[in-house]
């Protein structure tokens, strides 16, 4: 499998990341993530090496990377591409349809009938996760599946790790990236983009079209992405050399 270069040219290269199973590992619970001092140190490097053209990308809402990356506020894309965050601080929500508050609460009473479901609102949307639930997984996908038939065409089901997400159609990983590379500084620069699941494939796809370098943690096979790093830890030790500041090189080719 494919390793990703060791060096990039900074003034040319924007670096957006996902989150859970990319920079941290995933736990039982997502709320208990929380970034540890070497990784913000490591990311704040990374950002100032390319001239703050990093960006988070994450199906997590903006407040909880807030808070999973405190003190630092990073440009993101969060909640798939619903809530953005340039490199300036401004905030912009995209439109999207809310969910009917009768389907909420019908999730609401399934999740409290099964021990160890979890439900996390989201800004358009939710996730369902079944990790600490292992055995309810069949009854909340059929669940999840019948709220989607319901809601039509504007939603999509992100059947991600131990996790099953409602978000809107026209919110992907690929349009947040894209709408980043639209304005300083990320304009006219490669991507690269560092995902682990089906979650990122859309930003995976969407920077192969630009030339850029899509990298999948833990194996590449069946992945858009065209590079592959083994672990989280592999990608804190890439980020680390390939993007401290001052050591960067052309790797335009």
């Amino acid at each position: 499998m494919n390793q990703p270069p060791q060096t990039f040219d900074p003034t040319r290269t924007a670096l957006f990341l996902d989150v859970d199973g990319t920079l941290l590992e995933i736990e039982q619970h997502p709320d208990a993530v929380a970034a540890d001092p070497d990784l913000i140190q490591a990311l704040g490097a990374a950002s100032h090496a390319v001239d703050h053209a990093l960006a988070l990308i994450s199906g997590r809402s903006l407040e909880d990377l807030d808070r999973i990356f405190s003190p630092e506020r990073f440009a993101a894309g969060a909640a798939h591409g619903t809530e953005l965050r340039g490199a300036d601080g401004a905030t912009k929500k995209r439109p999207a349809p809310s969910l009917p508050a009768g389907m909420l609460a019908r999730l609401d009473r399934f999740v409290a009938r099964a021990d160890g479901l979890l439900c996390e609102r989201k800004a358009a949307g939710f996730s369902l996760h079944y990790r600490k639930a292992p055995d309810y997984e069949p009854q909340a996908r059929s669940l999840v599946k019948e709220i989607l038939a319901e809601l039509g065409e504007d939603f999509r089901l992100i059947d991600g790790k131990m996790v099953l997400e409602i978000a809107p159609r026209a919110h992907t990983k690929g349009e947040a990236i894209r709408w980043f590379l639209s304005s300083p500084p990320f304009t006219d620069r490669r991507p690269v983009f560092v995902g682990d699941d089906v979650t990122d494939e859309d930003g995976f796809r969407y920077v192969n079209t630009l030339g850029g370098y899509s990298i999948r943690v833990g194996g590449n096979a069946g992945s858009l992405a065209r590079y592959t790093l083994d672990n989280v830890a592999a990608v804190r030790r890439w980020m680390s050399g390939a993007f401290a500041a001052g050591i960067c090189a052309d790797t335009d080719r």
